[in-house]
């Protein structure tokens, strides 16, 4: 890994245009995730284009593959071990909430539904060069975002392999060494997870918390098998002592070793089905596998079941327990098209409910000295970086590659050198300081766009191996998303900028008490306006100064709750051209800044946000905005919409075999 990648962020004026094509360039200040490449020659394009020109079997039919997948980490929820969260709890909950675990924990009482299909759908368009997916709409992935806000995992702490730091520790470990080893020397038998819990549940042995935080790490990934295992020890050891351990970047590693081996054996089941071998394969993966298909659910509206409605205090996963997935037929075909449904940035909506630095209105941060505490973890899923995994596998993270899932522009990203080091040496680039004199945030509902240069590099990458993706998708018009906003109210007029027919372009950045004027001009000049936060980052967002929190690796994760650095300013004065969710009835808004209102974050309510999930076919169906509609009706609506593309497409390759064209 280059240590040269100190600096994360580059801003320039560019011509930017929307992902999907549906808008005319338009020159404005853009900001861009490094590394970028400087050419689209070489190994740029060499990689994607290998990656899509893997084979795939002919027809999605899972079923009927010779195909078995065994989901460790996914499994029913044993009785026994949500009886022993529960009895712990009241005793250790503080301890992890300290440690950045206590989500994590309580998530592993759901029971979640698994949809296998839709796995093999994700892992079929994995790309294990960039560790990214691959859609032919654009590239995206899971992320150290994903990992935190979804699992609950830590990005911020001490590294997996974080030595014991006294005799204490070290003979805490013996005894769990001891105890993993002593019941099953007569019977030869394993430690199970079953057996470990029966053991240690309500025992009160000296060691029962650590055992039970060795139940756990086991439970999401740490084990090579159905047995608690030993690697989990240590770092059972620091955290129940309160050390906290970036566990985030060890289970995104994970996933992305699942992926890449599920891949792996896709493609070698296709070329068996080709050779006419039926020889039935099976694979094993160890990562808590279930985080993909929630990905899918959190980001694609046409993948979306009806979330259970939870309260604030609950665990985001308690979303999805016992939810069952929609019967898509065809997981592949729904995922090719789904770039009308898929929502870069999910989690923006519920910016109170997550340790996320989602400011109302695009931000700049100036870097004085370090990273105060309530931005670093949000800035270490912006870093590029080599992530250390379960036995200490290296897998590289690529977040440049996928920007605009944290509102950032994207530009043709570059290369990033192939890692031969140590796993102390990954760790010490992942929790590497960085360079950058300021930090932008973009504004919570801020949606980036893609410069020309990246828009012709898609177009000769991906798109001419798609040979089985209906013609020209990308080109297509843009169908809006909707943006509810509960208590605000947007003005429409005209858009210069956008052609008849296509959908406005909506500033990114939420004004409040600004005048528009002020704020296109701005944006417009090469200086920055530095204002102070908002009345809603002031009661959100808090922190305290940080020590030496990116050159000590993150250690310190404590006290997230205290005041907001008077440092950090909004840039509330700058407008933006890039493409924001519209209301499908709305009229032209216009390129001029919106006024709207500081209670217009959208509360934790979730059932609005499956109402939400239908309110473009709502509004076609009503006829009026503010019309009751039944949810139950609208899923149907979506899987009529499905099959008609369905039918589409297969007619579409009719044409093709039969006449060579459309």
């Amino acid at each position: 890994m280059d240590e040269s990648l100190s600096s994360i962020m580059e801003v320039r004026e560019d011509f930017m245009v929307s992902p999907v094509g549906d808008s005319q360039p338009t020159p404005r200040p853009a900001y861009f995730l490094k590394p970028l490449a400087e050419s689209l020659e070489g190994p740029v394009s060499e990689v994607l284009s290998t990656s899509m020109t893997m084979p795939l079997p002919p027809v999605f039919e899972p079923k009927e593959w010779p195909l078995v997948i065994h989901f460790s980490c996914w499994r029913p929820t044993f009785r026994k071990w949500v009886e022993w969260v529960d009895a712990l709890r009241d005793r250790y909950e503080s301890v992890w909430k300290k440690v950045g675990i206590f989500e994590a924990i309580m998530s592993t009482k759901c029971s979640l539904v698994k949809d296998r299909n839709l796995c093999i759908g994700v892992a079929e368009k994995w790309c294990p060069e960039t560790n990214t997916i691959l859609f032919p709409w654009g590239e995206a992935t899971i992320t150290l975002e994903d990992v935190m806000v979804l699992g609950g995992y830590p990005v911020v702490g001490d590294p997996i392999f974080s030595a014991l730091q006294n005799q204490e520790m070290i003979e805490v470990q013996q005894k769990l060494i001891l105890a993993r080893q002593e019941p099953w020397k007569r019977t030869k038998g394993k430690a199970t997870l079953s057996s470990w819990i029966d053991i240690f549940r309500n025992s009160g042995s000296e060691i029962e918390h650590e055992a039970f935080l060795a139940t756990w790490l086991s439970m999401i990934g740490f084990s090579p098998n159905d047995c608690v295992s030993r690697l989990a020890f240590p770092i059972a050891t620091h955290l129940a002592r309160g050390n906290p351990i970036a566990l985030g970047p060890t289970v995104l590693a994970s996933i992305y070793q699942d992926l890449s081996l599920l891949k792996k054996t896709v493609v070698g089941l296709t070329k068996n089905l080709l050779r006419g071998d039926n020889l039935e394969l099976e694979v094993t993966l160890r990562s808590p596998f279930y985080l993909v298909q929630i990905w899918v659910w959190e980001r694609f509206k046409n993948f979306q079941p009806q979330p259970r409605v939870i309260n604030p205090g609950n665990p985001w996963l308690y979303r999805w327990h016992k939810v069952k997935g929609l019967k898509i037929d065809n997981a592949r075909l729904a995922l090719d098209s789904g770039m009308e449904h898929f929502r870069w940035r999910p989690y923006v909506q519920y910016a109170d409910r997550f340790k996320v630095f989602y400011p109302e209105n695009e931000t700049l941060v100036p870097l004085e000295k370090d990273l105060d505490k309530e931005l670093v973890p949000f800035v270490t899923c912006l870093k590029v970086s080599v992530l250390v995994g379960v036995e200490y596998t290296i897998k590289k993270y690529m977040p440049h590659r996928v920007a605009m899932q944290f509102g950032m522009d994207q530009d043709v990203p570059g290369c990033v050198p192939r890692f031969d080091g140590s796993k102390e040496f990954a760790w010490k680039n992942y929790c590497r300081p960085i360079s950058d004199y300021k930090l932008y945030f973009p504004a919570r509902l801020f949606e980036g766009d893609v410069t020309t240069r990246y828009a012709k590099w898609w177009k000769q990458s991906v798109l001419p191996n798609q040979h089985d993706f209906v013609k020209n998708i990308v080109q297509r018009k843009r169908s809006p998303r909707s943006l509810h906003l509960k208590s605000a109210h947007l003005k429409s007029g005209n858009d210069a900028d956008v052609p008849p027919g296509f959908p406005p372009k909506l500033g990114g950045t939420v004004y409040s008490g600004k005048s528009s004027d002020d704020a296109s001009n701005v944006r417009k000049g090469n200086s920055y306006a530095i204002m102070p936060f908002s009345d809603f980052l002031a009661k959100r967002l808090k922190t305290v100064p940080s020590g030496n929190s990116a050159q000590d690796g993150f250690k310190d994760n404590e006290n997230i709750h205290d005041e907001v650095p008077a440092r950090c300013k909004n840039l509330s004065n700058q407008s933006s051209s890039a493409s924001t969710p519209d209301y499908e009835n709305a009229k032209r808004m216009s390129s001029q800044a919106k006024l709207v209102g500081k209670e217009s974050v959208e509360p934790l309510i979730l059932k609005e946000e499956v109402e939400d999930a239908n309110w473009s076919i709502e509004a076609r169906l009503s006829g009026a905005q503010g019309e009751s509609y039944n949810c139950v009706s609208g899923m149907n609506v979506i899987d009529l919409e499905h099959r008609i593309k369905k039918l589409e497409t297969v007619i579409e390759k009719l044409k093709i075999e039969k006449f060579g064209h459309c």
